[in-house]
């Protein structure tokens, strides 16, 4: 098990912007105006794990990422948004950002890895799911676009998470 104070302040912005880049990695894959739903999705799922997860460094991550105090932390990473970029390289960018921390956490704790990594999976499977695509003022309408189940299936394969 390893701990905050494992990690040099530059890997802990690393650790705690990949949750935020698991989830715009869904929303950019399918932008849509359910973007809003989406993150809010995303924002409860980080801040039901500081009180739900059994993983001490699932909570400390959790509890920082959502924290103000933490943000300007963050935003560095969030530089890989560029919205000039094609949606396809944007979300490669993405999933490198998010392996790259993931292979943070599993080079202190294997056990940790694997629970992170799961994590920003569950994460971003939440923010798919936070709202309804297509459809008809909600008619025929989808939990999870084929676009988003893609880009899924993708952060999935570079994490090495299995569906489910």
């Amino acid at each position: 098990m390893s701990a905050k104070t494992d990690y040099t302040a530059e890997e802990w912005a690393a650790i705690l912007a990949a949750p935020y880049l698991a989830g715009l990695l869904i929303v950019v894959s399918d932008p849509n105006l359910g973007f809003f739903g989406e993150i809010g999705a995303l924002s409860q799922a980080m801040s039901s794990t500081v009180t739900g997860s059994q993983n001490d460094l699932l909570k400390a991550v959790a509890s920082d990422a959502v924290s103000p105090e933490n943000q300007e932390a963050v935003k560095p990473k969030l530089e890989v948004l560029q919205p000039e970029k094609d949606p396809a390289v944007l979300i490669e960018s993405l999933a490198e950002e998010v392996v790259r921390a993931a292979e943070i956490v599993t080079a202190k704790s294997a056990e940790d890895g694997a629970a992170y990594r799961k994590w920003l999976v569950y994460l971003a499977e939440r923010t798919a799911e936070g709202s309804k695509e297509g459809g008809f003022l909600g008619i025929n309408a989808v939990r999870v676009s084929e676009k988003e189940s893609q880009a899924l299936d993708q952060l999935r394969t570079a994490l090495g998470v299995s569906a489910g």
